[in-house]
């Protein structure tokens, strides 16, 4: 039988399309990522050729009526390589929400990244969506994708401040459960960028964490740039973790090297670090590959690429964009 799931996409993203007359800007957008890679960690050694974060959407601007615009944006996941059935997360929603924005800023409703998760990834997360995202070191419970939201966003003299607050999965049982609220500034001062976000989010009806990072980028020169982040994560307000990461990236026409280094500092297990270095190539605008060396200890690969320990990466990677 086919998956009721499966249809339900379909339909909704076929029939957006069909709209598109309605719309004065409509864009069908995707990304495809597959990688090659030799891993191994305390488990022992393998191959593996695996889809990271591939998705696809539709995304578009309706008419202006006064100075206040509607938008919109659908987003699914899929994995290229394994899991076909979309009863397997072969299909995961991601950011998916429509908006009002004029001279009063911008709403949206619906499910999208946190103010905390954006603020100033841009400048610092360089290793996106590869074994060594950042997300191995930089919190990923306070890093979301919130269900269930609504956020507010306005243009400051300084620069962008964005207040999000989501209710989570409400029930008599437990009210509290999965809320969330989610603060950041974000300024540019020329050559240097700033991030400052704090959110507090409850991981069950009366418990909840706490997570505050500042982010800096610097433009060293017109082809370098540089990324420092500092980020502490509490548990009702009991410190467990501080996180640190510095990040660097050199182009030089149309090759890009980069390297990270990061560290989680427990307060009550060892440090996990995460250390890579990757050589971009662009083959077009559209296209790029990679190659990657990554290693960890302790479990400094485990949020983001899957391993456990001391672990390395040695991966090959294709990148296309439409």
């Amino acid at each position: 039988m086919k998956s009721l799931k499966l249809k339900a996409i379909l339909l909704a993203l076929s029939s957006t399309l069909i709209a598109q007359t309605a719309t004065a800007e409509n864009t069908v957008y995707g990304i495809g990522h597959v990688s090659v890679a030799s891993i191994e960690d305390a488990n022992g050694k393998a191959s593996a050729i695996s889809s990271h974060s591939s998705r696809f959407g539709v995304k578009g601007e309706l008419e202006k009526e006064g100075n206040t615009q509607v938008f919109y944006k659908m987003e699914w996941q899929v994995d290229m390589t394994d899991e076909s059935k979309s009863s397997n997360d072969h299909i995961k929603s991601r950011s998916q929400y429509i908006g009002l924005k004029s001279n009063f800023g911008e709403l949206r409703l619906g499910r999208d990244d946190s103010p905390y998760k954006k603020a100033g990834k841009k400048a610092v997360e360089f290793f996106s969506d590869t074994y060594a995202d950042y997300n191995s070191i930089v919190d990923k419970g306070q890093d979301v994708r919130a269900d269930s939201s609504i956020s507010y966003s306005v243009i400051t003299a300084g620069g962008k401040i964005s207040l999000m607050r989501a209710t989570g999965d409400d029930t008599t049982a437990a009210a509290n459960a999965g809320d969330m609220t989610s603060l950041a500034y974000d300024a540019n001062f020329g050559a240097l960028t700033m991030g400052l976000a704090t959110q507090k989010q409850y991981v069950a009806d009366t418990n909840y964490e706490t997570g505050t990072k500042l982010v800096l980028g610097f433009k060293l020169a017109k082809a370098t740039q540089l990324g420092l982040l500092y980020e502490t994560v509490s548990d009702d307000l009991t410190l467990d973790d501080k996180n640190t990461l510095i990040s660097i990236k050199h182009n030089i026409g149309a090759d890009t090297v980069k390297f990270v280094f990061g560290t989680k500092a427990h307060i009550s297990a060892a440090d996990d670090t995460l250390t890579a270095l990757a050589y971009d190539h662009k083959l077009s605008k559209a296209a790029t590959v990679y190659a990657l060396y990554a290693s960890s200890t302790n479990d400094g690969l485990k949020d983001s690429g899957g391993l456990t320990g001391d672990a390395t990466v040695i991966a090959g990677g294709l990148v296309v964009k439409f």
